[in-house]
């Protein structure tokens, strides 16, 4: 039993996140050596042993206090399982036993998520006629965003045809920052008001109340402010956006990022989402730092 192994960190991503543009899991344990390799081959065989499809496993190992911080990554479709799946090795890693009964539970799990042929088939459809997609919080495929979707039973057998030329995304802004987030909310609704466009805006939300949005049927556009603590934490559920609005780096650092860093592509994050120039709050000079990546460009508030 190595009692100095303890889980520091554990983000799963139900999609784009400040790591990268796809779902995945990210681990961060305390050990008392360099066993990245180990952890990376525990991860591995688990993953095999549950079913569990993964992709782009890294470990990696630093110095932390008198001992080492160990970090893995890797992307899933199933980010739910696979972070309860890390949790299963760093148990046995720490116990120097693996709980079997856990894992076989987990592969249970792992097979009824799995989809269909006829799902999988759908999914790369969709994707090449470039409609999101998401799998929704009762299970179900959905394709499209809010108004514009479409669902199915993703374990179906067969699925019938969808109405492709009704499926597609909707009017979406999302608003990152702390001391400017709910005003530029606000104003970035403001036009829609105007032209007597119907808009659903809020301010504060998570991942999961995002998602929940854009299962919702009613709505046909979308102004929301993100709450950067769920940002780095689950990343964010949708992949696409029509507008970015980064206000600022207010208040204090979100109590799961471990840098100034991570914060920050937290605040930047939804500028890689949209297809049009950031609007950009270029007077915190904290900001600055993301303007180069910005895909489209920026435009000053």
């Amino acid at each position: 039993m190595n009692p100095a192994i303890e889980i520091l960190r554990l983000h799963s991503y139900a999609g784009p996140n400040i790591y990268g543009p796809h779902a995945g899991v990210l681990l961060r344990i305390r050990h008392s050596r360099d066993a990245a390799q180990d952890l990376r081959e525990q991860i591995r065989d688990a993953a095999q042993m549950v079913g569990l499809v993964i992709a782009y496993l890294e470990t990696e190992a630093h110095p932390y206090d008198s001992g080492f911080l160990l970090q893995a990554r890797f992307n899933t479709n199933q980010p739910t399982i696979g972070a309860a799946l890390c949790r299963i090795v760093v148990d046995a890693l720490r116990l120097d036993v693996t709980d079997t009964d856990a894992l076989v539970n987990l592969a249970e799990e792992c097979r009824q998520a799995t989809l269909s042929a006829a799902a999988v088939q759908l999914l790369a459809e969709a994707r090449r006629r470039g409609m999101p997609t998401l799998i929704r919080p009762d299970g179900k495929l959905q394709l499209g965003y809010a108004s514009r979707h479409w669902v199915c039973d993703p374990q179906a057998a067969t699925i019938p045809l969808p109405p492709w030329e009704r499926i597609g995304s909707i009017p979406i802004t999302l608003v990152t920052g702390h001391d400017l987030r709910s005003s530029l909310v606000e104003h970035s609704a403001a036009p829609f008001h105007e032209a007597g466009m119907p808009i659903y805006s809020a301010d504060g939300l998570d991942c999961s109340a995002l998602r929940d949005l854009l299962c919702d049927p009613s709505i046909e556009a979308l102004v929301v402010g993100l709450d950067t603590e769920s940002i780095v934490q689950y990343g964010l559920p949708l992949d696409r956006c029509e507008q970015a609005v980064i206000g600022d780096m207010g208040g204090p650092r979100p109590p799961s990022a471990d840098s100034d860093a991570e914060w920050l592509r937290a605040i930047g994050l939804p500028m890689l989402l949209s297809h049009n120039p950031a609007r950009f709050n270029l007077g915190d000079a904290r900001l600055h730092a993301l303007i180069h990546y910005a895909p489209n460009g920026v435009v000053n508030l």
